[in-house]
């Protein structure tokens, strides 16, 4: 039986995790239609609003413009950017800015919908992860690593781009190594990534970068702020918050 907990269990490795992901269902998880409308009508409902009020609370908190500003950059790099929201965000968020280029690194799914889709034109492109990226002032990334089975993606567009800044936000990270559970997702088990945070840093250390700020990401659960839900879990596998943190 499958609790109501949002994490479920814990494992020794990805590939445990996504085997008993299976279990709970395959209804398409980050890449069902469920999602697309989902991340569709949010970024939708944000125009709406801007174009009403002038002003509009974003799909999920960020700190992008902020950080944006404060660097002067001008090419965006975007992983796991979903609908581009963020572009929307720091657009209207920086009238003054002139930005040459915001990149959304995404899955082949995501990209061919949204590609499709009209939603966006210049300077916002779609590309995999496989394609050709260049150079990039700041790297973002929000609520994005715990879907990968390892920090390999990102230490790779690292490694490509050679970002001035860094900034990684919804950052479920602490202690020394990974570990890895079943997040449930509507009526799918995707296998999720709990981030050693210490293992993290290493592997961007050893890439130039050191970390420069840390704080507690404000993601409200059904529009409260609190601690997350993992009573389940042993106490010292529990995150009592997700993170952000630049280098």
């Amino acid at each position: 039986m499958v609790s109501n907990y949002i994490w479920n269990g814990i494992y020794r490795s990805w590939d445990q995790a996504s085997e008993a992901a299976k279990v709970i269902g395959t209804g398409g998880g980050l890449a069902s239609d469920r999602w697309f409308q989902r991340v569709t009508q949010q970024l939708l409902d944000y125009r709406d609003e801007i174009g009403k009020y002038g002003v509009a609370m974003p799909p999920r908190p960020s700190n992008l413009p902020l950080v944006c500003a404060m660097t002067n950059s001008h090419v965006i790099l975007d992983f796991g950017g979903s609908s581009g929201w963020c572009w929307d965000y720091l657009h209207n968020s920086l009238p003054n800015r002139k930005i040459n280029s915001y990149i959304v690194i995404e899955t082949e799914e995501v990209v061919n919908y949204m590609s499709a889709s009209g939603l966006h034109n210049k300077p916002v492109e779609y590309k995999t992860i496989s394609d050709l990226i260049n150079a990039c002032d700041l790297l973002y990334c929000n609520s994005v690593l715990q879907y990968f089975s390892s920090n390999a993606p990102l230490i790779s567009l690292v490694e490509r781009t050679t970002p001035e800044y860094i900034l990684l936000e919804d950052l479920i990270a602490k202690g020394e190594d990974d570990f890895y559970t079943v997040q449930t997702y509507y009526k799918s088990g995707m296998p999720y990534r709990f981030i050693g945070l210490t293992k993290l840093l290493s592997e961007l250390f050893d890439q130039g970068y050191t970390e420069l700020a840390r704080y507690p990401y404000a993601s409200p659960i059904l529009g409260v702020i609190k601690p997350l839900e993992m009573g389940n879990f042993p106490q010292e596998k529990q995150n009592r918050y997700s993170l952000g943190t630049s280098a």
